[in-house]
């Protein structure tokens, strides 16, 4: 009985110190949680680029928020920001980051969402026009816009910058 008791907890030890040691996303799939000395660094350099003032740089602190995946595959994160962590002064519940696989020609994508706020505030805190569809910008590095796609519980602010494939695209005529 002892011997059974004894065995039964060291493997319950090794299989908790193996699970222990793989990264969070990998145990549930859910956005890796702030690393504060990482997110000193790299916070400033997200949060301009989901406001659109400025491209994510290629840094040692980004490079850690986002490891390169393998070519061809989807350079897509999902992450959980601090709770400090505000995007023209409103609270990030959540930020996406797509990023062109490396030759350029499909742009970058970062968005913000934010929850508990109207689509209303969002545009005004992030300086949008009204437009067509949606509250939306053109600013120096690409464009800005708004939208709820999942419902009223969440506004989505994204930032959309251009890759080779959109400068080409007027371009472009069926055969």
């Amino acid at each position: 009985m002892l011997r059974a008791i004894t065995t039964t907890l060291l493997t319950l030890s090794f299989v908790g110190a193996a699970h222990a040691q793989m990264p969070v996303p990998l145990l549930d799939n859910e956005p890796a949680a702030p690393n504060a000395a990482l997110w000193a660094v790299a916070g400033p350099m997200l949060q301009a680029a989901l406001e659109c003032r400025e491209d994510l740089p290629d840094h040692p602190a980004t490079r850690a928020l986002l490891p390169r995946k393998p070519a061809g595959e989807e350079q897509h994160y999902r992450l959980t920001p601090p709770s400090g962590f505000k995007v023209f002064g409103l609270p990030v519940a959540e930020i996406e980051v797509w990023v062109d696989d490396g030759n350029g020609e499909l742009g970058h994508g970062y968005t913000s969402h934010i929850r508990g706020r109207t689509l209303a505030e969002v545009a005004k805190a992030a300086k949008l026009n009204k437009g067509r569809s949606f509250p939306n910008r053109k600013t120096p590095m690409g464009g800005l816009m708004a939208d709820q796609p999942f419902g009223p519980e969440s506004v989505q602010l994204t930032c959309t910058i251009d890759g080779t494939y959109a400068a080409h695209e007027n371009e472009y005529r069926e055969p």
